[in-house]
Formats: C-alpha cells, structure tokens, sequence
C-alpha cells in the first residue's frame, strides 16, 4: 500500500539478513563486520549492516511504493525467533510445528538474498539478448510493424538491430515486481526441499562461528563434477547458523533428525564454508575470532556462469560468426 492509503509509514531500510539472526552474533546492537574487498575490519550497528533500500518494496497499481511483502518478512522472523530461543535453550529435534516454521523462515532466508535477485537478473538479461540473436532481422521488422502505423523501412530495422545487437552496452533487469513474484515461488519449492530433509543440530561450547552476508550455505557433494551448478535440490547438505555457536544442517531425506558431534576441526570447517558463501562481507561477535584458520574469499560479483554469449547465437546473415 501507498502512504496515501492510511497505512503508517513506509519502512524503506530492508535488511537482507534479519536482524533477529544478527543480534545472535552481536555484542548488544554492534557486531564486527568483515568485508572480503580488503577494507578494515570494524564495529557496526546491526541496524546498518546487509541494509538496501526498498529492496522488497512492489509498486502497486497506482505505481506507489507497496512494503507488504516487508511486513510479511518481518511477522515471520518474530515466530521463527521464538523457535530459534527454544533450540538454543534445548529444545531439540523439534515438534513438527516448529519444524515447519523453521523451515518457512529458512526458505525465506534463501530467496530474499541479493544473490537470488542478480542471478534472476542475470538470467533473463542473457535469455533477452540469446531471443533477440536467435529472431534476428526478421524478428526485429515484425516487431516493429506491429507498433507502426506506416511501412517499416530497412534503415529502421538496421538501427534498431545495431542498437539491440550491442549487448554489451546495456543490461536488461526483472522489476521488482516480478522479482517478488519469483520470491514466493523460491519460497514454495525451498520449504518442501527443507522439511523432506532429515535435519542435524550443530551445537558448540567454546568454539564459534561467523555469519556471511547470504547465510543459507549450500555443501557440494564430493563426487560432483565441478561444472555442474548445486542447488537446495542437489546440494550434499545444507548450511544454516542460527546463533554464534548453533546452526542447522539439513542433509538427505529419509532419516530421524539428529546431533552432530562437535570439534575444533569441525568448527573450521564450517566456518571456511560460511565464508566461501559470502558475496560481499561477512560478521561475527566482537569477542569471537572464527576467523581462525579461514581463507577468506574475493568478492564475488557474477552468480551464474555461462558458457556461451548471446553472439554465439547470431545468424551468418544476420552479423554472426560464419
């Protein structure tokens, strides 16, 4: 809804990871942040860390901005608070309702990440530009006609190839809207994946561990090939820290839930495939050094790789390699 529509004030500020999650690895309100750009480490507020304005904010049928999608996120995370604080507290496996709410709370944790957003958007920029190859001058002149209403000339249909056909200069993004849409649908399919999967319960007494800026950590299995992508489908297990010294493994179907036995080597482990997960920063308690040990990763700015560009698919007789 607008501001207009006597709601209370837009919330603009979205956090990406909620601040229920960063509080656990928090000091208070600060928390030490890590950027993988080389920057200093130092002391934050949670409530200005993995912060992006408007980020689930539609617009509605007026074109005003709409942050139900917001409110939702947040009603959310209060009941999924409450079921963390039972399993910190001891509270382990969980009763199927919880379990459910977990899982809700997980799949939203996977689909609301900025990685979601850029890997949508780079797919649909690349499937854009292969459609646009793939049609060629034809396609282009048909396009044009069905918008004129006088005869398309070979000049109008030349430029606007030139123009269309220079992908390089210009990258084609999903709205928001759309992007929400798909955000439900991740949602969906992520929370069927996550309750069929037997679950574990990592818990550490002295040992802890950091939290990157896209939490839900997919484990790839040892015998994959590298070239093949991992999804929550595939993946060998999946990766959720939930506090400083917890977090949550789901690994295949088809078992009781269960208690992972802990170690220093374990927490290691875990700690370099947190890291690994992030894509720009990554957090953990000011009095903690899960850094330990960890080779922290680049910056990682593409979520998808793809072997071949859109120019591959040009025709000979339309520019394309002969």
């Amino acid at each position: 809804m607008s501001e207009s529509s006597g709601k209370s004030k837009l919330k603009r500020r979205h956090h990406t990871v909620p601040r229920l999650l960063l509080r656990r690895f928090a000091d208070g309100q600060r928390i030490m942040r890590v950027p993988l750009e080389g920057g200093e480490r130092r002391l934050v507020g949670i409530a200005d860390v993995t912060v992006h304005r408007d980020f689930y904010s539609m617009l509605d049928e007026n074109g005003q901005l709409d942050d139900t999608v917001e409110d939702l996120l947040a009603e959310l995370e209060g009941k999924a608070a409450k079921v963390i604080r039972e399993v910190i507290d001891g509270s382990w496996p969980l009763p199927i309702g919880e379990r459910a709410v977990l899982a809700e709370w997980m799949a939203a944790q996977n689909a609301r990440i900025p990685a979601a957003r850029k890997a949508h958007n780079e797919m649909a920029d690349h499937l854009g530009k292969v459609v646009i190859a793939m049609g060629g001058k034809p396609e282009i002149r048909r396009r044009l006609e069905e918008t004129s209403t006088e005869p398309v000339s070979d000049e109008q249909v030349d430029a606007l190839w030139d123009e269309l056909t220079d992908f390089d200069s210009y990258y084609a993004e999903m709205s928001v809207n759309d992007h929400m849409a798909s955000m439900g649908q991740s949602m969906v399919t992520a929370y069927e994946v996550f309750m069929a999967r037997s679950w574990g319960l990592i818990r550490f007494e002295r040992r802890t561990l950091l939290i990157p800026d896209h939490p839900v950590t997919l484990v790839r299995a040892d015998d994959m090939p590298s070239f093949l992508g991992v999804g929550i489908g595939n993946a060998a297990a999946i990766l959720m820290p939930i506090d400083r010294r917890a977090a949550i493994i789901m690994a295949s179907p088809g078992h009781d839930d269960f208690f992972v036995r802990t170690h220093t080597k374990l927490a290691k482990e875990l700690n370099q495939r947190l890291a690994d997960n992030a894509r720009r920063e990554l957090f953990h308690h000011p009095d903690d050094n899960p850094l330990d040990g960890v080779d922290l990763p680049p910056m990682r700015d593409r979520e998808m790789m793809i072997s071949q560009s859109p120019e591959g698919f040009l025709m000979p007789h339309d520019g394309g390699v002969t």
